[in-house]
């Protein structure tokens, strides 16, 4: 009797004509995050291959004129046969106008895949087409003769798009037969071979995201063999397909109008003959450079006022960001959780704070400091009205998106940049407070939520904004609260619409309340490494388990110290993060941005000085010339870059020099996801003045 090896020795049948597996198979990744191939060095090396498709690396990808493809997301043709006999794995896609087949890097661990990525907003990231699939022709799919064939594919995302979503899928399909299925769901998570046919379940505990590996091995004599994962699944089994091959052989497709699989494609190769066991076992150890079975997706959670609205709903910053940590931990999905405008359900309000600011003037109220059992003690604040509305957000969400949250993202300091010096106390509480509370909504700890909020935007007063840079930085200290500050510098922004010259660095015009959409989108970017290391020491890792060295740590360089060479010159001694060097561009030059206050204090502030201009000394170091001198000790006299809500403006910021810097194998971000992912970091701003030094350092 055929039976579903799942153990030696162990099997199970679970009736109704249906075989069923004994125990579930590994859940963990059997490959490197390198994809260094282990065995043989390719499946050609085995005898008698017909093909092989890699879309691993772009070697492998053709491109419209069948050439291999020069770089990720652009348009493929479909996949050469690395084999050498010519056997092209074609895109095939079943509504002619549908998008084209792309190359996408870093879908399983650091290797790549195809797919028919389509842009989508009401859709979960990455989003591919309904339509979009692989097909072969000439290759023997047929219970009438020995064969076998190897697939490798990756889903993202359940179905979704079309009318039929909840419907199982095929991943292999012969004419117009179905070889391999899997559920969708509305399905019981099954993976099942000749679901018309055999009927055999090859994995019972199938999850929306996933990466699987499957060997088929037919033989005339004995029936087909499987095996999934490095795991013998299936032997002696019945072949339900007919006698004669049908064509074509369609991958992650089953040849209707809307009948792809929206998977990627990785690997596959097929021989014309039944291998044996040696050979199996050779083409297992190459195929473990795959990370196979359950994966996961990037969700984040965008909570703030107007800025944030941009942020996330209109300039896609907040996908981008999603996208840069998925690519840091290699996980397979991004997606943002952000919204506003009902009435009862957001997770941003424009104009309000977390408590209301200016004397009631900005009314916000995700926490309630006149509520029931409320204090004076930030602590014991309720929510407001906007905290129950993020509470009955995310209340909506599917249980499986709130599973994958992993950060919260606070692009947010607009009205409570508006507030007194003197309540930095009762605001740094209160942002405890609502962080608490948020982390509780979702049901996670701080050490499992970090909350990534950005340095302040120049919007509020002077005091205000120098109050909240002091709080962050202050939360950001205290590692049990778990908060990371993702930009450390944001006033290298332009006002949203500006006009703005390239050339000098100089904008006019423009809404100066909010930040433009090139800026934010710059500083998702930035962020993107931040964020992920912190999503890691968080425990949210899918392929990728570390990020090595020579990738930003903390968002670029920082002033270390400076030195008060005489009352107009100041040395700087600047600390870097992974960069090299330091760049003086645009107005930087003439000191946009630097400040000394001689005298006075942050609540109370002496002459505020600015710096006339800047020059790199070396790599670590910059000359500041003041535009007047100095009259108080170096002890009553600290630098600020910026000060308050002074605007540096885009471009006009002293950066690193990290997008020029030879990045770590695997670890060039812009190769994979595109140019305007090289960035230079600029240098963080002061969360405090730095009282002047009289020594060098």
């Amino acid at each position: 009797m055929s039976v579903l090896f799942v153990a030696p020795q162990k099997a199970m049948a679970l009736g109704q004509g249906r075989i069923a597996l004994w125990r579930s198979l590994q859940t963990s990744g059997s490959g490197g995050t390198t994809g260094t191939p282990k065995g043989p060095a390719t499946p050609a090396a085995i005898a008698g291959t017909a093909a092989w498709w890699d879309a691993s690396t772009l070697a492998g990808v053709a491109d419209i004129s069948g050439h291999p493809v020069t770089g990720w997301y652009q348009a493929s043709s479909g996949l050469i046969d690395k084999s050498g006999n010519g056997n092209v794995l074609a895109s095939f896609a079943s509504v002619p106008s549908d998008v084209p087949l792309i190359a996408a890097p870093r879908i399983a661990g650091m290797l790549g895949g195809v797919g028919g990525l389509i842009t989508s907003t009401e859709l979960l990231s990455p989003t591919l087409s309904p339509s979009h699939g692989l097909v072969h022709t000439g290759g023997s799919l047929g219970s009438g003769g020995n064969w076998t064939w190897w697939l490798v594919w990756s889903r993202p995302n359940w179905r979704q798009g079309t009318n039929n979503n909840n419907a199982p899928t095929a991943i292999l399909t012969a004419g117009s037969t179905p070889v391999l299925q899997i559920d969708n769901a509305g399905g019981t998570g099954q993976l099942i071979l000749l679901p018309t046919g055999t009927n055999a379940i090859l994995l019972s505990n199938l999850t929306r995201r996933h990466t699987h590996s499957v060997i088929l091995r037919n033989s005339v004599s004995t029936g087909l063999d499987i095996w999934l994962d490095g795991t013998k699944v299936g032997s002696s089994l019945v072949c339900s397909l007919p006698a004669t091959p049908s064509e074509p052989i369609y991958l992650l497709h089953d040849g209707t109008p809307i009948g792809a699989a929206q998977c990627w494609f990785h690997e596959a190769a097929t021989w014309p003959r039944a291998l044996n066991d040696t050979e199996i076992a050779t083409l297992e150890t190459y195929a473990s450079r795959w990370p196979t079975g359950p994966r996961r997706g990037v969700m984040i959670v965008v909570d703030g006022q107007s800025n944030s609205v941009n942020y996330a709903l209109n300039d896609g910053a907040a996908l981008l960001l999603a996208q840069g940590i998925a690519w840091h931990i290699g996980a397979l999905a991004y997606n943002i959780i952000a919204s506003t405008g009902s009435a009862a359900a957001y997770t941003m309000e424009s104009g309000h704070g977390i408590y209301p600011a200016v004397n009631g003037t900005y009314p916000g109220s995700f926490l309630n400091p006149a509520g029931a059992g409320a204090t004076t003690d930030p602590s014991t604040w309720p929510l407001g009205a906007d905290g129950l509305a993020l509470t009955a957000a995310l209340q909506n969400v599917a249980a499986e998106d709130l599973a994958d949250i992993c950060a919260l993202i606070w692009p947010w300091n607009e009205t409570d940049s508006l507030r007194g010096y003197s309540e930095e106390a009762t605001f740094s509480g209160a942002a405890v407070r609502f962080l608490t509370l948020e982390r509780s909504m979702i049901g996670l700890t701080a050490a499992r939520l970090p909350l990534i909020w950005w340095n302040a935007i120049p919007y509020g007063t002077a005091p205000g904004m120098q109050m909240h840079r002091e709080v962050t930085a202050s939360l950001a200290r205290q590692g049990s609260i778990n908060v990371v500050i993702g930009n450390p510098q944001t006033s290298d922004s332009n006002p949203r619409g500006a006009a703005w010259d390239p050339t000098t660095g100089l904008s006019t015009g423009g809404d100066s309340a909010h930040r433009d959409g090139a800026d934010n989108q710059r500083f998702a970017r930035l962020a993107a490494p931040v964020a992920a290391r912190a999503v890691i020491a968080a425990g949210h890792t899918d392929t990728i388990s570390a990020i090595v060295a020579g990738v930003p740590v903390i968002g670029g360089p920082n002033i270390k110290h400076v030195y008060r060479q005489n009352n107009t010159t100041l040395i700087l001694t600047i600390q870097h993060d992974c960069g090299t060097d330091l760049i003086v561009p645009l107005q930087a030059a003439t000191g946009a941005g630097f400040a000394v206050m001689d005298g006075g204090s942050i609540a109370n502030p002496g002459n505020l000085i600015s710096a006339s201009s800047c020059v790199r000394s070396d790599a670590t170091h910059l000359t500041i010339i003041l535009a007047s001198s100095l009259v108080n000790p170096s002890t009553g006299c600290g630098l600020y870059y910026p000060h308050g809500s002074t605007m540096i403006g885009r471009g006009n910021a002293v950066t690193d020099n990290y997008a020029s810097v030879m990045k770590p194998a695997n670890w060039d971000i812009a190769s994979d996801l595109g140019p305007a992912w090289s960035l230079n970091y600029p240098l963080a701003a002061t969360s405090s003045p730095i009282v002047l030094s009289d020594t060098p350092m």
